[in-house]
C-alpha cells in the first residue's frame, strides 16, 4: 500500500490448483523459462523508467520544493480513494463469483460420487469429503484472506476505521467457517456466509444510482487543504494567470459504474469551481492521447470556416490528465446529456402514460432496461431456431438479430433526438444553426472514431449539448 490500493481486481487472483487441470500445468511448467525471461525483461525496463523519473522529480524537487511536495500528496490521497476498502471487496468478490459457483458445482459433484462409492464406510466418507472441501474451496480462502491481509493495516481514515468496525469481525467469521465448515457434505450450506457478506456489501451500493460520501471522511488530508501552489489539472494558462487548486469540495459522488469513479470538485484561486471526474484502475494514457488527436484535427480542419468565420468542422473534446498508469482524472463535462438519457426519457413517459391508462384496473408496470427488451425477443426466436446454447453468441443466426434489431427500431420513435433539439431551441433560427452544428459535430466524430478504431460507443458514451448540437 501506497496511499491507498494501487491495483486492479484481477492482481487478486485464484492460486493455481491442478485438481483436474494436469495438461495445463505441464504446459505452463515448459513455458515458465520463457516467462521469466521476459519478465525479467520488462522488470529491468520498468526500473530503468522508475530511476529516470525518480531523477527528474529529484531535479525539480530542487527547483521548487514546496509545489513538489504538494503535488505528490495530492497524488497520493487521490491513490487512497481510487478504491475504497468495501468497493474493493464487493468488486473482488463479484469477479470471482462465476469461479465460486463453480467450484460449488464441482464439489457437489465429488460429495455425490463419494456418497455412490459402495467400497467406502461412513466414516471415511466423511473424512474424503472434508478433504475434498478444503482443497477445492482453498483458492477462495485464498483471495479472502488476501482481501482481509490489504484491509486489516492500521486504519488512516475514519472510513476505514468504519469499514473494520463494521465488517472485519464477520470476514474473520466467514473465513473460519469456511476454513472449518460444520457440514463440509452441503457446499450450499457451507458457501452461505460468503453469500451473506456479499449481500451485506450490496446493500450499499445500488447499481442503478449514485451516491455521495464526504471528503473529511475517505481522505481527511484532502478535506484540509488550503491554497495549494499545484495549477490546476487541464487549463490551459500563463504564468501571470495561472489557477492554482485552492481547495476541494467535501462532498464527493461516486458513480454507479464497475470501478466506482469518483466525480470532485476543486476551488481554484479564481474563485471558479472545476469539476472533474477520477477514474482508478484505468490507463488514461491512451484517452489523453485521443483527446491530444481531437486537438490537431481542429487545427488541421479550421481552415474551412464558413463566411461568418465560424468553425463547422470541429471536434468537441476535454482534458485527461493520467496520474499514473493506474489512475486520472478527467474534465467534467457540464451541459450534456447521454443519448441513453433522452431515450430513457421516453419510455419514462410512455410508461406513465400506461399506468395513467390501467389506473383503475390497479395494474403498474416497471421500465425495462434495454438488455431486458433484447433477451425478451431474441430468446423465443432462438428456441424457435432450435438453438440449444444460447450463452455461445457465436450460434446466434444473423437473420434473428436482424429481426430483434428491426422490431426493436420500429416500437422506438425515429425523432426522439430531433424533438430535444427543437424543444431546446429559442427560435427556428436557433433552432436550425443547432441542427446544422449537430449534423457537422457527427460527421466529424464519425469520421475520425472511424480512422483512430474508436470502440465502445453505446448510448451511455454518446453526450449531446443540446444547446449547440456538438457531440
Amino acid at each position: 500500500l501506497e496511499g491507498g490500493v494501487k491495483f486492479d481486481f484481477s492482481e487478486i487472483t485464484l492460486s493455481k490448483d491442478c485438481l483436474s487441470q494436469n495438461n495445463e500445468c505441464n504446459d505452463e511448467n515448459e513455458l515458465n523459462e520463457e516467462d521469466d525471461n521476459y519478465d525479467s525483461d520488462t522488470e529491468e525496463s520498468t526500473n530503468t523508467l522508475q530511476t529516470c523519473f525518480k531523477t527528474m522529480v529529484d531535479t525539480l524537487s530542487k527547483q521548487d520544493n514546496e509545489t513538489i511536495s504538494q503535488v505528490q500528496l495530492l497524488v497520493k490521497e487521490l491513490r487512497r480513494i481510487t478504491l475504497l476498502w468495501d468497493e474493493l471487496w464487493l468488486g473482488t468478490l463479484a469477479q470471482h463469483q462465476s469461479e465460486i459457483s463453480k467450484r460449488q458445482q464441482q464439489l457437489e459433484y465429488e460429495i455425490e460420487k463419494v456418497n455412490e462409492n459402495s467400497n467406502l464406510d461412513n466414516e471415511q466418507k466423511i473424512s474424503l469429503i472434508a478433504e475434498k472441501h478444503r482443497i477445492i474451496i482453498k483458492p477462495i480462502i485464498f483471495i479472502l484472506e488476501q482481501l482481509q491481509d490489504i484491509t486489516s493495516v492500521e486504519a488512516e481514515t475514519p472510513h476505514e476505521k468504519h469499514f473494520q468496525e463494521k465488517y472485519m469481525d464477520e470476514i474473520k467469521d466467514v473465513i473460519a467457517k469456511l476454513k472449518n465448515p460444520e457440514h463440509p457434505d452441503k457446499p450450499l450450506e457451507s458457501l452461505q456466509p460468503l453469500k451473506l457478506l456479499q449481500k451485506k456489501f450490496q446493500q450499499k451500493f445500488h447499481k442503478r444510482a449514485s451516491y455521495s460520501l464526504k471528503m473529511q471522511d475517505i481522505s481527511p488530508v484532502l478535506a484540509e487543504i488550503r491554497n495549494t501552489l499545484i495549477a490546476m489539472p487541464g487549463i490551459a494558462t500563463n504564468n501571470k494567470n495561472s489557477v492554482t487548486i485552492s481547495q476541494v469540495y467535501n462532498t464527493v459522488t461516486i458513480l454507479p459504474t464497475k470501478t466506482k469513479p469518483k466525480k470532485l470538485v476543486f476551488y481554484g484561486s479564481d474563485g471558479q469551481t472545476y469539476t472533474y471526474l477520477f477514474k482508478g484502475l484505468e490507463d488514461l494514457h491512451l484517452d489523453e492521447r485521443i483527446m491530444q488527436f481531437l486537438s490537431i484535427a481542429n487545427t488541421m480542419m479550421a481552415q474551412n470556416s464558413d463566411p461568418s468565420d465560424h468553425n463547422l468542422y470541429r471536434a468537441r473534446h476535454y482534458s485527461v490528465i493520467p496520474l499514473g498508469p493506474r489512475s486520472g482524472l478527467i474534465s467534467w463535462v457540464d451541459g450534456t446529456t447521454p443519448a441513453f438519457a433522452l431515450y430513457k426519457r421516453w419510455q419514462q413517459r410512455e410508461l406513465a402514460k400506461l399506468n395513467l391508462k390501467n389506473s383503475d384496473k390497479n395494474v403498474t408496470t416497471s421500465v425495462l432496461r434495454p438488455s431486458e427488451l433484447f433477451y425478451n425477443k431474441l430468446n423465443p426466436l432462438l428456441q424457435e431456431h432450435g438453438v440449444k446454447n444460447i450463452e455461445n453468441r457465436k450460434e446466434w443466426p444473423h437473420s434473428v438479430l436482424k429481426q430483434v434489431l428491426t422490431e426493436l427500431m420500429a416500437e422506438t420513435p425515429s425523432d426522439l433526438l430531433a424533438k430535444e433539439l427543437w424543444c431546446n431551441s429559442i427560435s427556428a433560427g436557433a433552432w436550425w444553426q443547432v441542427v446544422k452544428r449537430y449534423s457537422y459535430s457527427v460527421a466529424v466524430m464519425s469520421i475520425i472514431g472511424y480512422i483512430i478504431g474508436l470502440g465502445d460507443r453505446h448510448l451511455d458514451n454518446v453526450l449531446v449539448d443540446l444547446t449547440t448540437g456538438d457531440v
